[in-house]
């Protein structure tokens, strides 16, 4: 595995666990934590498979369901994140755009490239 992608699961990994930390103060943070594990373990998985064919050949179109899953956490998650925002009293609607929208940047510049890899997982799985 090249030296960036090694950077980038050490600095996803670091986020998730700093992320994590901050789920145990939630209401619900079983399903936060559960969520933010699932997804680091299958971002975790998706670039070792890229990397090691062999891993991602072992997954077979395992890959897919995975990354099924994947999205559908990130996206509820960013969804459920926005709605406690908006709930909160403490900022302005103009300040709550702006922090969506970062987070929403800033998480993606993180979540997706692992959730891409996963995909060229599949396709090269698939034959493609």
């Amino acid at each position: 595995m090249p030296w960036w992608a090694i950077t980038y699961l050490t600095i996803f990994i670091l986020l998730t666990i700093g992320g994590i930390f901050d789920d145990m103060n939630k209401p619900k943070r079983v399903s936060y934590i559960s969520g933010e594990i699932i997804g680091a373990i299958f971002v975790t998985i998706f670039m070792l498979g890229y990397f090691n064919e062999n891993i991602g050949n072992s997954l077979g179109l395992l890959v897919f369901p995975m990354l099924i899953i994947g999205v559908a956490h990130e996206l509820f998650s960013a969804k459920r994140t926005m709605d406690e925002e908006a709930r909160n009293n403490e900022y302005t609607k103009k300040e709550l755009f702006y922090l969506n929208n970062l987070g929403l940047l800033f998480t993606n510049i993180f979540i997706v490239p692992g959730y891409v890899f996963g995909l060229m997982v599949g396709l090269r799985n698939v034959g493609l």
